[in-house]
């Protein structure tokens, strides 16, 4: 089934709305609230405390919140945490100076907290719209979403923070959120049988967590999903400091060139999603992880050596562009593999998990990669970078598994 046609499932087209609408108001206060600190502060330091503030709860909440997707109705529990994102924006407004600064730390903790639990429950409650078959396409809608997100919502955010301050900022995302959850608690018909029953008794976080990493530990093909998103993530982390290091060292750039080059990833990622549309019902999901990987790894290596040739920034430009492709390609084919093999009332907290091991390794790859310095040990650094990813698609290449997959005539829940 193609994009359009994954659109008009019912509730497929409200979900991606919705996702779209929350991730910009993600982006605008992921690029404005460092910029309003460094702005109070002047302290590059206490700016990079933002950020950290921002991964910690992917680590630390992240299995947990999987507890409350696999436990509660999907779209009230979206609806709801949409609006408490729009609410918990508001004492944003009552910072003046450097000495209110533990305001925004709050608001970046709680605000990340928050975006933890919604984005496992919007991939769960997306494997539930539609047959197996097509979890690949809808799948890559999701990023082709999440990509749009991204050009929108980063440059939205920098610019009103620039022309209003951070008040035209919080206006800006309060709407994006307030309209998310506006549409994620749109009810419309819904079988009896789509509805999770809420817990009577407390959740039991902690036991209900081990129990979500006892079934990715017993399964052979989620285990060795971790192990690929392991060295993914270790590779990904190192990406974001070494190509940084590695534009001004070795392309001479400054940092207008840094932000450019990161941001057309986001066009390649656009366009990776629109020519994943003509492999999709051609591969099964591991090869598509595996060749994604593969081409990371290899487009990052031309790129690291291509500058014993020149340093023409456009090529350069192009090469990043094309990083984005296999990017969104390689995102999807997990999450599709995490979809089709986590039993169904487990889904959110193996995928909470995901996103937690994803996000910890990735943290631990940025702290290597900043000790490396900018001599000889960038240089190695970066060719290891590159042999991560081609590590990583080899370990993809051990993900069949012979678990019986649900017949491609089973009927989703529809909402």
């Amino acid at each position: 089934m193609s994009m359009f046609a994954i659109l008009k499932r019912p509730g497929v087209a409200r979900l991606g709305a919705a996702g779209l609408l929350s991730e910009i108001g993600d982006w605008m206060l992921f690029i404005a609230l460092p910029l309003f600190v460094l702005q109070l502060t002047g302290s590059p330091l206490v700016t990079a405390t933002v950020f950290v503030l921002e991964l910690v709860p992917t680590v630390v909440i992240g299995p947990l919140a999987g507890v409350l997707v696999d436990r509660f109705e999907p779209w009230r529990l979206m609806a709801t945490v949409a609006a408490l994102q729009a609410v918990l924006l508001l004492p944003l407004l009552l910072v003046q100076s450097a000495d209110d600064l533990w305001l925004v730390y709050a608001v970046v903790v709680a605000e990340s907290v928050l975006g933890t639990v919604i984005e496992p429950c919007r991939t769960v409650t997306a494997a539930s719209l539609v047959p197996v078959t097509d979890l690949m396409t809808v799948n890559q809608l999701t990023g082709i979403l999440s990509s749009l997100a991204r050009l929108v919502g980063a440059p939205l955010g920098g610019l009103t923070l620039g022309l209003t301050g951070i008040g035209g900022v919080l206006v800006a995302d309060t709407a994006t959120f307030v309209a998310a959850a506006a549409l994620f608690g749109w009810k419309v018909g819904r079988p009896a049988q789509a509805v999770r029953p809420e817990p009577a008794a407390p959740v039991r976080l902690l036991a209900d967590w081990g129990e979500g990493l006892a079934v990715v530990f017993r399964t052979p093909v989620l285990r060795r999903t971790m192990g690929v998103v392991v060295c993914m993530a270790l590779a990904q982390g190192a990406f974001v400091v070494l190509f940084v290091l590695f534009v001004v060292r070795d392309l001479g750039g400054t940092e207008a060139d840094v932000g450019t080059l990161r941001g057309v990833q986001a066009i390649g990622a656009l366009a990776g999603g629109a020519l994943l549309g003509l492999v999709i019902k051609r591969w099964e999901e591991e090869r598509l992880i595996a060749v994604s990987l593969a081409a990371f790894g290899a487009l990052s290596l031309v790129t690291w050596n291509a500058t014993a040739l020149t340093t023409a920034f456009g090529l350069y430009v192009g090469l990043f562009i094309a990083a984005g492709v296999p990017g969104l390609a390689s995102m999807t084919g997990l999450l599709t593999v995490l979809q089709t093999h986590a039993p169904e009332g487990a889904r959110g907290r193996v995928i909470s998990t995901f996103f937690a091991v994803y996000g910890g390794v990735q943290a631990v790859g940025m702290l290597l990669s900043g000790l490396v310095g900018t001599g000889s040990g960038l240089t190695i650094a970066l060719q290891v970078q590159g042999v991560l990813y081609l590590t990583a698609a080899a370990l993809a290449l051990r993900l069949r598994s012979r678990q019986h997959r649900r017949s491609s005539t089973d009927q989703p829940v529809t909402v």
